[in-house]
């Protein structure tokens, strides 16, 4: 009986620990960006779309043709600003920061 109680005990136990080690690495820090990149057509958005979701660290992205943007939600602990341009740059796509608007007065 001690053996049943031990096991079940023990199962529990390392049931707790991973559902904390799940939800530590659920709190993973997120940064935002937006490039403005040479894309101009349909095509250049299926491109984009297609294969940047696979660069390391990309959480989320939207691309949008009509102001030729990139928006990119990630990982900064596995990816960086420069590391994305790259990766767009690899796509045949130049790529800048977009300024932030001008805080209106």
């Amino acid at each position: 009986m001690k053996k049943i109680l031990t096991l079940c005990l023990m199962t529990v136990l390392l049931f707790a620990v991973a559902l904390q080690a799940d939800a530590a690495g659920k709190k993973a820090k997120k940064a935002e960006v937006t490039f403005v990149t040479t894309i101009d057509c349909k095509n250049c958005v299926k491109k984009v779309e297609a294969n940047l979701p696979y660069e390391k660290g990309i959480l989320d992205m939207k691309v949008t043709l009509s102001d030729q943007t990139v928006w990119i939600k990630y990982n900064p602990e596995k990816t960086n600003v420069d590391k994305l341009i790259a990766a767009i740059n690899r796509l045949g796509y130049d790529a800048k920061v977009k300024d932030p608007a001008p805080a209106k007065e």
